[in-house]
């Protein structure tokens, strides 16, 4: 696929309107498609992203203000990290009509764009993705932000990028454990919202996990159009959009537990999502040719690392939970592969009792 033959994505709806582009060779075509009101960008791009920040360097000499990479580990995605951003682009002489580029993984993305949304009270940015969760999930619909030590993703701000260039040059080096977690998020979307979907990645599963490109750009665009219509809808995550949160009600829990970085957040989402089943068949009628269909599929992502399932570990994160509030927990249950709910009748007890049953096979 050209550059000239990219998909455009439009995300509307949110504070900020937002364009995905998906094809392959893009990256080589950068500055087509990167917004800045001024011409002028800030370059904050992960440590692990180099396949992709040479060729975005190249598109854009002359224009980039600052370059700035950042360790993109969970256990780097903090305040300290923001403010690295932060120093390099006001010391270069960030203005308000400057924007950034925001290039990595889900850590780079989320953290970057939060940067972008509190630097000068709010610049434009990008999202450059470079792993599979990053593109089908954490760079599309604008939530931004950063962990605090009591919990992940405490503090943030919805603030949309302008675009989003998805490639999958950009995972040439992407190790496959990324590589399949990542994928999780992708399968996710179409578990919620797109039985069609699901059915042809659940058939496609083989030829996707040999990175094969047809069928990859196929999946990650299915999980953008659902993540943008449904972000579209609901900006600030105050009803429909929770649904794009099934597993990780459990699932944040388990991957604070374990201490960031000890399982990837595909990974703590699997887990998740393999709870949801199990709470779903009690709750929400899922049938068990569905519930297998999906504990299928993450099988067939997987192995994942086992999770911690002590309740005493896990209770306080649950009960921390940012999707919470003063009518309960908002948990996302599946009726059927193609239709998810919210719930907030779903006790934190019930999740613990899921976490010490759930299975991935």
């Amino acid at each position: 696929m050209s550059p000239t033959a990219a998909e455009r994505i439009p995300i509307s709806g949110l504070p900020t309107e937002s364009t995905a582009w998906v094809g392959a060779g893009i990256l080589d075509d950068a500055g087509r498609y990167l917004f800045s009101p001024s011409g002028r960008f800030v370059l904050a791009g992960a440590r692990s992203a180099g396949a992709a920040l040479d060729p975005i360097r190249r598109s854009l000499a002359g224009r980039i203000l600052a370059d700035v990479e950042v360790d993109d580990g969970e256990p780097e995605k903090t305040l300290a990290s923001v403010e690295t951003i932060a120093d390099a682009a006001i010391a270069a002489g960030l203005r308000r009509d400057d924007a950034l580029v925001a290039v990595g993984g889900g850590v780079a993305t989320d953290m970057a764009g939060f940067a972008a949304a509190i630097l000068l009270r709010g610049i434009a940015w990008n999202a450059v993705p470079t792993t599979t969760a990053g593109m089908a999930d954490a760079a599309i619909g604008g939530k931004t932000g950063v962990n605090h030590r009591l919990g992940k993703n405490l503090l943030g701000a919805f603030h949309p990028p302008a675009a989003i260039l998805v490639d999958p040059a950009a995972l040439s080096t992407l190790p496959d454990r990324d590589y399949r977690a990542g994928l999780v998020e992708a399968y996710k979307a179409a578990w919620i919202a797109d039985a069609s979907l699901a059915a042809r990645a659940e058939t496609a599963l083989p030829s996707i996990l040999a990175r094969d490109e047809t069928s990859l750009l196929a999946l990650l665009a299915g999980a953008i159009r659902i993540k943008a219509e449904i972000a579209g809808t609901d900006p600030k995550e105050s009803g429909r959009r929770r649904l794009l949160n099934f597993g990780h009600t459990l699932g944040h829990a388990l991957e604070a537990a374990s201490g960031f970085g000890a399982l990837k957040h595909g990974e703590a989402v699997a887990w998740g999502i393999a709870a949801a089943v199990a709470v779903s068949r009690r709750r929400a009628g899922l049938s068990d040719r569905d519930a297998a269909s999906v504990l299928a599929g993450l099988s067939g992502l997987g192995p994942f690392p086992e999770p911690v399932r002590d309740r005493s570990r896990l209770e306080p994160f649950l009960a921390r939970d940012k999707k919470t509030t003063s009518r309960g927990l908002a948990s996302i249950l599946l009726e059927r592969i193609g239709a998810a709910r919210v719930d907030e009748t779903v006790t934190p007890d019930e999740w613990l009792d899921a976490a010490a049953i759930m299975s991935v096979s």
